[in-house]
């Protein structure tokens, strides 16, 4: 069996407890304007360009086979020409060519990641990512599958937004799910990524029913998700669902910027990361909504 993966993350310290190695899988439901990995949008390999690293050079220009890259003070990629041969990339002398995305066997995966399993200690272990790591539902509880038969702790980052038969597949082989609930609001869900959330809230109730180990995140979007309204709403709602809901709000993290740059997209969110004094009012609204178990950074 086999999947797309884009990047493996070693040493991770936010993508479950202890230190892990996360693997990130191409392809995603939703279109969040706010996207921390856009480059794990498409489910298709795609190239990338690093106008930071880039010498201006025009090397690449003049190997692609296709005509498919411009040089008008930085490289500009017509995607609808490139064939994504990966000459411009093996031509880069700077290494600002990057194809990402790459097909990789489950077995191949699984060892990829235990390669660090003796850094792992007591509370690490492995995560999978994304993109939107569901979206490859057999290939995931497979990788997952071979990493816990080899006595390592497995994680699952996602926005639950896959058929209930995925959720059958991985309850087995996962120890931790860390799930986006990103509005209550079904329709505010609809405008802002694309779908609404009926079938996350679903499958959020179904693993709560599996007794499944969950920690429910919301990211923290300026001119989205950050609002009182629907931190109470969440709240709220994890709670009469689960009295023990453990929940985290993921502050903003405006650094991926320059991956938009990389694709010539303009990233949407103005502003910075909030403040130690904004994020204890949002930690403040959970808990008067009876959340108890909130996971402070």
């Amino acid at each position: 069996m086999t999947g797309t993966i884009f990047d493996i993350k070693r040493f991770a310290v936010h993508d479950g407890g202890g230190l892990r190695s996360t693997l990130f899988l191409k392809g995603c439901p939703l279109r969040c304007p706010w996207c921390q990995n856009p480059e794990g949008v498409d489910p298709h390999p795609a190239l990338w360009h690093s106008p930071a690293a880039c010498l201006h050079c025009g090397t690449c220009v003049h190997a692609c086979p296709d005509g498919a890259l411009t040089l008008t003070g930085r490289i500009h990629i017509d995607r609808s020409r490139c064939s994504l041969c990966g000459a411009c990339a093996q031509a880069c002398p700077a290494a600002a060519m990057e194809l990402t995305g790459r097909e990789i066997s489950a077995q191949a995966a699984a060892e990829l990641l235990l390669r660090d399993r003796v850094f792992f200690g007591r509370d690490g272990g492995v995560t999978l990512s994304g993109g939107e790591a569901l979206l490859q539902w057999e290939f995931s509880a497979e990788v997952l599958r071979l990493c816990k038969q080899a006595g390592v702790d497995t994680a699952i980052e996602t926005c639950l937004l896959a058929p209930q038969r995925a959720l059958e597949a991985l309850v087995p082989v996962t120890d931790h799910f860390l799930i986006d609930i990103k509005y209550l609001d079904a329709e505010a869900h609809r405008r802002a990524v694309g779908m609404d959330n009926g079938r996350i809230l679903e499958n959020y109730r179904f693993l709560l029913a599996q007794k499944a180990d969950v920690l429910v995140r919301t990211p923290l979007i300026p001119g989205y998700t950050a609002t009182e309204e629907n931190i109470r709403a969440i709240a709220r709602y994890i709670h009469a669902a689960d009295p023990e809901a453990k929940y985290e709000l993921l502050n903003f993290n405006p650094l991926c910027r320059s991956k938009y740059a990389a694709l010539e997209h303009e990233y949407p969110v103005s502003g910075g990361a909030f403040s130690r004094q904004q994020m204890d009012r949002f930690y403040a609204i959970a808990a008067e909504e009876g959340v108890a178990r909130i996971i402070k950074e």
